[in-house]
């Protein structure tokens, strides 16, 4: 059976643009049945001399790489003020994108980007990559088959300690004006979709913010600092439209052995809790029956099913980081070889656009001392 070819042109290599090659170059020998092949072309970043060799070759601009006119998909992975100038060139090509998260440092961004994604009717995806774990799908679907009842209250944390040096320098994650927030946009985005994922809208909010090194080195090892103007750490209480309430907390200044994303959700009938130390499976407990179960899921939806055959099996395992964002692009590119989005459970500039608005009104209540939004219209 002869394979679609999709070559992809990658704009940024840093850290998460790294884990979405490292992805791409493994999807081969993981998936031996896939109905395309992904070829990594020409790559647009800071020093086009440190390329590695599995990419076609480095360009010194986004419009050089466009210039070409042989891509099939952009995968751009540049900081998020960047986003919205290389990713509106990217659409008004028509070339499929997908966009690392969040798709532009606000939701005024975030609106036109989706809208120009409408207008030139390309497949679009963004990286909100918890969508493809099968422990948040399986949970997911235990909610909508009422095996933990109503839902009474949950926890959403993601908690990583990499700002906890005092002396860590400035960079543009730490600048609003350069990031659209610290530690509730950079991590917490991620929770507020999983949020909206598996237990529907939220009505209302209130959240609170510290930024506790207020100032860092300007460099390594500078005596020169500069004003931090974004979160260490936010929590945000949230009233969802089925009534439930919950709490979503981001932080980049928590120390622990493992760091960790984490869910907890409580209905009248039991609970379900889902850890990135487990991605595989969420933990039920039936209160009437007082049983724990951990393990395979019966009742399940057809993209709960899509999902896990392609998650990267135990064995073939590159992490969870890896895995999550292997299974997203597997999507992407799967949508591009039938021309359309598959499910609608797919992570559209649309829901991206969705959770921005979301941490705007987060960040805005934020500002107003924990004031209570319950507006979370744009």
């Amino acid at each position: 059976m002869s394979k679609r070819q999709i070559k992809l042109g990658f704009v940024g290599l840093g850290f998460i643009g790294t884990i979405h090659s490292i992805a791409c170059f493994s999807m081969p020998l993981i998936f031996k049945n896939l109905p395309f092949e992904v070829k990594l072309g020409p790559v647009y970043k800071n020093n086009i001399e440190d390329i590695p060799h599995f990419f076609e070759k480095g360009v010194k601009s986004i419009e050089e790489m466009l210039e070409e006119g042989d891509l099939d998909a952009v995968d751009i992975c540049t900081p998020n003020y960047l986003h919205y100038e290389q990713a509106m060139k990217v659409i008004e090509k028509g070339i499929p994108l997908y966009l690392e998260k969040p798709i532009g440092v606000n939701g005024k961004e975030a609106y036109e980007i989706m809208e120009k994604a409408k207008e030139k009717r390309i497949i679009h995806q963004t990286a909100l990559m918890y969508r493809f774990m099968p422990a948040v799908n399986q949970a997911r679907d235990m909610i909508k088959n009422g095996e933990i009842g109503e839902i009474l209250n949950f926890k959403a944390l993601m908690l990583h300690s990499g700002y906890m040096d005092p002396k860590r320098p400035m960079s543009w994650k730490m600048k609003k004006a350069t990031s659209g927030g610290g530690a509730i946009v950079d991590m917490g985005i991620h929770l507020v979709d999983a949020v909206r994922f598996m237990m529907g809208e939220i009505k209302s909010l209130r959240a609170n913010s510290k930024t506790y090194f207020k100032k860092r080195p300007v460099s390594k090892g500078s005596e020169i600092y500069e004003e931090v103007d974004v979160d260490d750490w936010t929590n945000v209480e949230v009233e969802m439209k089925n009534g439930g309430w919950g709490s979503i907390e981001a932080s980049r200044i928590s120390a622990d052995l493992e760091e960790e994303t984490r869910f907890e959700i409580y209905g009248t009938k039991g609970s379900i809790k889902i850890s990135t130390k487990h991605p595989r499976y969420a933990v039920l407990y039936k209160k009437q029956e007082n049983v724990q179960i951990i393990g395979d899921y019966d009742t399940k939806s057809k993209f709960s099913e899509y999902v896990e055959s392609i998650y990267p099996p135990e064995k073939y395992s590159l992490g969870w980081m890896v895995d999550l964002h292997m299974a997203s692009l597997i999507n992407f590119f799967t949508n591009i070889v039938e021309g359309k989005i598959e499910f609608s459970e797919t992570p559209t500039f649309e829901e991206a656009y969705k959770d921005q608005v979301i941490l705007d009104k987060i960040l805005l209540s934020a500002e107003n001392n924990g004031k209570v939004i319950s507006n979370l219209k744009d």
